[in-house]
């Protein structure tokens, strides 16, 4: 891959492009020539129709995949060696360790590499651990297993284990698309609260378009595969969110116009002819 000089805690992203092969051995082009900056501490999401390549961007900034061409800079790193945090569609705990063990994993495992970065000693991971527990609304649960838990809980668990190495750049994939209503419009809110205090860049998938709006500084819209992004819209509006927000004429607004433009009954041609705004 192409590379150059990355910034600060944000992401970079230039020109890039990814091919599958397809089950018929012809080449599938994901995405083409997608391009975006993240400002460090900032929160961006992306929306998108199903298969446009959202996933596939978030595990290329992440590392776990690699961009065919392009640039990628995560916290002025390559993909893979940046300080980075991921928050899976479903909690994956590990169903034998407590949720404070769990949530001390990627300490643990950075203490056994010898990490210097990382609280070296078992009293400082304590203390981490503790902290963020108290940070989700967890620490009362702290002894619990994942399946003594709800499912709002085991992704606050999630959350928490994904910050507990304290990355610059936290990348979650529809982290809340398996819990009911009531309890996601909840963790939306925690989620402000949480990423304000750390002061993390974020960047949300989801396939929520107001809940896309109620966390973000910034909405990109990608189109069709392959994926690129064709409008950027910004929401002015302070964060940490607060609850009236969610029900605001404002953030409705903002949603059907977002909406209108990816169910357009020519959503394809109208994708495709629109340019992207920053």
């Amino acid at each position: 891959m192409t590379t150059t000089d990355g910034s600060g805690d944000g992401v970079l992203v230039r020109d890039v492009c990814k091919e599958f092969t397809s089950p018929t051995g012809e080449p599938l082009r994901v995405l083409d020539n997608v391009s975006m900056d993240v400002r460090p501490g900032e929160f961006i999401s992306i929306v998108g129709p199903s298969g446009c390549g959202k996933t596939t961007l978030l595990r290329i900034i992440q590392g776990l995949d690699d961009a065919d061409s392009g640039v990628v800079r995560v916290a002025g790193a390559l993909p893979g060696r940046g300080p980075t945090g991921f928050v899976f569609q479903r909690a994956s705990l590990f169903p034998w360790r407590t949720v404070e063990r769990n949530v001390a994993f990627g300490l643990d495992l950075s203490a056994l590499k010898g990490e210097p970065d990382h609280p070296t000693t078992k009293e400082a991971r304590r203390e981490r651990v503790a902290e963020l527990l108290r940070l989700t609304g967890l620490a009362d649960f702290a002894e619990y297993y994942p399946t003594q838990i709800s499912g709002g809980m085991q992704q606050r668990a999630n959350l928490a284990r994904a910050l507990a190495i304290q990355p610059s750049v936290l990348l979650m994939d529809e982290p809340f698309s398996a819990l009911d209503a009531q309890t996601r419009e909840k963790l939306q809110r925690d989620l402000q609260r949480v990423v304000a205090e750390t002061a993390t860049t974020t960047i949300f998938i989801t396939h929520d378009i107001r809940e896309a709006v109620f966390q973000a500084d910034r909405v990109f819209v990608m189109g069709a595969r392959p994926g690129r992004f064709v409008k950027v819209y910004e929401v002015d509006e302070p964060r940490p969110r607060r609850a009236e927000f969610q029900q605001s004429d404002r953030l409705a607004e903002l949603a059907r116009e977002i909406w209108g433009l990816l169910h357009h009954p020519k959503s394809e041609a109208v994708l495709a002819a629109a340019r992207p705004t920053s």
